[in-house]
């Protein structure tokens, strides 16, 4: 063997293998002890930064699952607020309902309904603005994504939720069709005009029109009519009026042979109702009565007589006959006298079996105001003659009618003013046009008892006669119309709230001519909108249709706004602002992995709004204490309720499908990180101990 006196090379390999064994010793003990692989960057350079990565992300998954946690109980109480909410807004449904059951209710009532609303009114206000999680406030608004049109809104359009980035946005809004309408019959005398009748401010969807009361005629009616009396007499009309006559035999002077009592037999009958009765009337004669002296003895029987005074005249001339006329002139009056029978040796007078029947004058006077006749005072002069039943009168009164007032306007063929039989034994006149506009008014006839007003049981009209307006309800609100043409059609607007209110809704219809005029019944009204195409931000075209609330996209979807055209709208260009103060949660371990929500604000004057067809502006305004604003009121009511539900709807989406879902996919990512850095950075306890050894 060799051997070197410098440098003792054995010894220097037992020295490099016993420090090798020793620094693998040494890291083995620090592994073990550790439970790492890797404890210093030497150790696994590689491996060291992959671990420190994966420490890092598992620290911010560990982090944003906490951050979910604590999220998830911001949204509870934001949503505890909510329900709250709604369950006041369901007892205010109850009360809105209860209003407008307003034949049961009175004053007192509804005032106490309105009461007990404003205090649940108050309590929604409250709520939204005591609400808060630590000392943030959730529902005052404050909290939302705020999208302001900065333009001047041309083009009617209601920013309802926005869903935008913050800064400057565009909608641009084109026309591509205008409103329309259809009814679903013609069969009550409306029809649309104008093809579809220009419905205008009119929300999409059916409406009703319904007919509460049918247009009529103006009319004047009589009383019923006596065409014959008890003696078969039939009712005559003259130029001039007569009383009733029968009259004896003629008389002179009584001589001896004439002296005696005579009886005198009378029946009278007076506007068609039953005759008195044979009256006897016994007077002495004695000598030398002449006619005149006979007469006024008749006369003081008559006066006597309860059922003849004051309707009965006897009277006479000398040597000239006994006249018994009834006291008034008239076809209402008649009279019949029987043979009458004396004492006396010879008879001075005799009074034969007859009967008579008066006469009345032929005029009537009437003022008829219609299309034709614009308040027009006019004789109405009847045929003379005597008349045996109603109809053939009831034709000469309609000749006389149209000698008068002539036809309507727009029809040569049909009168202005018409007579006809009413009920078998009444005469009505009336005017072919109907509605209140026009009216029919008899205003006088000849003088005294003899007008034929009497006997025809009609009288003089203190007021017009008007005809009756049809009255139609549109979506509730009731429209007069007062003038219904014969002859010709007439174009009319329905609105569906008072005039100048805001809202308010019109559609164009035709009027039948009378005399179908408006009858009873309902019409459905089926009304399409305007539609437009609008785009966000120059993205593509989203279709929307007025009234009806649409969300429309940017070109890549990324962005959203939910709005409303005005049923009024044009359509038009809009410039926004946009301003996201929406709540912002870290959900993620990484930058950028966030997720927000905005917090609409919930006060009771933010609920509710924009409403067609509605006299409230928000919740905040309602008042149940008409039957219209009862009515309203429930329509705000739900509107609040659907925007409260979605919006609690949304919180829950959120808290389930983006926070809850979340949760539970960073736990499973912080587990299976936390074993990949295992694999990494520990240390494999049963190979290193048998590495140890």
């Amino acid at each position: 063997m060799s051997l070197r006196i410098n440098h003792n090379l054995a010894a220097l390999n037992a020295n490099r293998n016993l420090n090798e064994t020793n620094s693998a010793l040494t890291k083995s003990m620090q592994r073990l002890s550790s439970g790492y692989r890797i404890n210093q960057g030497a150790d696994d350079p590689a491996g060291l930064v992959i671990s420190e990565q994966f420490r890092a992300q598992i620290a911010g998954l560990n982090r944003a699952i906490a951050n979910s946690e604590g999220s998830i109980s911001m949204i509870q109480t934001a949503e505890g607020a909510i329900t709250e909410i709604n369950n006041l807004l369901v007892s205010m449904r109850e009360l809105a309902i209860h209003a407008a059951n307003e034949g049961f209710n009175d004053a007192d009532q509804l005032a106490a309904d309105q009461a007990e609303i404003d205090n649940a009114i108050t309590t929604i206000d409250r709520i939204a603005k005591n609400t808060q999680f630590g000392r943030k406030p959730l529902l005052d608004g404050s909290k939302d994504n705020i999208a302001t049109i900065t333009s001047a809104n041309s083009s009617g359009v209601t920013i309802k939720r926005s869903y935008l980035s913050d800064g400057q946005h565009s909608i641009t809004a084109t026309k591509t069709a205008d409103p329309s309408a259809k009814l679903n019959t013609t069969s009550l005398g409306l029809s649309l005009a104008n093809t579809d009748g220009d419905p205008y401010n009119l929300s999409e969807g059916i409406h009703s029109i319904n007919v509460l009361q049918a247009s009529n005629s103006a009319m004047k009616t009589s009383d019923a009519v006596a065409m014959s009396d008890a003696w078969g007499n039939g009712l005559e009309i003259a130029a001039a009026a007569t009383v009733a006559v029968v009259s004896s035999s003629a008389l002179a002077a009584a001589t001896a042979t004439n002296v005696g009592t005579y009886s005198i037999i009378l029946n009278y009958q007076e506007n068609g109702e039953s005759p008195t009765g044979d009256q006897t009337l016994t007077v002495a004669v004695e000598l030398g009565d002449n006619t005149s002296d006979v007469a006024a003895k008749v006369q003081a029987q008559i006066n006597l007589n309860s059922a003849l005074a004051g309707k009965v005249v006897c009277s006479g001339t000398d040597g000239s006959f006994l006249n018994f006329k009834t006291a008034n002139q008239g076809a209402q009056y008649s009279i019949q006298s029987k043979a009458s029978s004396t004492t006396a040796t010879d008879a001075q007078f005799t009074v034969g079996v007859a009967n008579d029947r008066g006469a009345s004058a032929n005029i009537i006077e009437m003022t008829v105001n219609t299309a034709t006749n614009s308040a027009a005072a006019r004789i109405v002069t009847m045929n003379a003659s005597v008349y045996s039943n109603l109809a053939d009168l009831v034709t000469r009164l309609d000749e006389a009618l149209d000698t008068a007032f002539g036809k309507v306007q727009g029809d040569a063929t049909i009168s202005d003013v018409d007579a006809m039989v009413w009920n078998d034994n009444m005469i009505r006149m009336y005017t072919n046009d109907e509605g209140s506009a026009y009216s029919v008014q008899v205003t006088a006839g000849a003088a005294g008892t003899g007008n034929v007003l009497n006997v025809l049981n009609l009288t003089v009209d203190t007021l017009a006669n008007t005809g009756t307006d049809a009255l139609i309800a549109f979506d509730g609100y009731t429209n007069t119309v007062d003038m219904v043409k014969y002859g010709s059609t007439s174009d009319i607007s329905l609105i569906n709230a008072s005039d100048g209110e805001a809202g308010q809704g019109r559609v164009e219809l035709t009027v039948a001519t009378a005399p179908n005029g408006i009858n009873l019944g309902n019409l459905l009204l089926d009304v399409s909108a305007a539609r437009f195409d609008v785009r966000l931000d120059g993205g593509p075209a989203n279709s929307v249709i007025a009234g009806i609330e649409s969300t429309i996209y940017n070109a890549d979807r990324s962005e959203s706004l939910r709005l409303l055209y005005d049923l009024t709208s044009q359509g038009g260009t809009e410039t926004i602002y946009n301003v996201d103060q929406s709540l912002v949660f870290q959900i993620g371990a990484n930058v950028g992995q966030t997720a927000s929500i905005g917090l609409r604000n919930m006060s009771a004057s933010s609920l509710g709004t924009g409403l067609a067809e509605n006299m409230f502006r928000s919740l905040a305004d309602i008042d149940v204490t008409t039957v219209q604003g009862a009515q309203d009121a429930q329509s705000v009511i739900d509107a609040a309720i659907n925007e409260v539900s979605t919006t609690r709807g949304t919180l829950g989406s959120f808290q389930k499908n983006t926070l809850e879902s979340n949760l539970r996919n960073l736990r499973i990512a912080a587990q299976n990180l936390t074993a990949s850095e295992s694999q990494i950075r520990d240390t494999d306890m049963a190979w290193e101990m048998s590495e140890f050894n």
